[in-house]
């Protein structure tokens, strides 16, 4: 857990639904990169969901990408 407070923004570790999202996509992040696949997303999301998610379809989703999926946030603006 102090890794992932680490990781997050000033004041986030007090936000306990970026605390939930940062732990939610570690245990994703099966290889521990820092993104998660589409194979460690394989057993919650759909495909076409994974694919509208990452937005700049490198094949990963990344934290922004994977709280967007999730609906912790809403999608960047064009």
């Amino acid at each position: 857990m102090l890794l992932l407070c680490a990781a997050m923004p000033a004041g986030a570790a007090n936000d306990p639904s970026v605390v939930r999202e940062r732990v939610a996509f570690s245990r994703l992040d099966s290889d521990h990169n820092g993104y998660v696949s589409r194979v460690e997303a394989r057993s919650i999301v759909a495909t076409e969901h994974f694919v509208a998610a990452d937005e700049n379809q490198d094949g990963l989703l990344d934290h922004d990408e994977y709280a967007t999926l999730r609906g912790d946030r809403q999608p960047a603006a064009d």
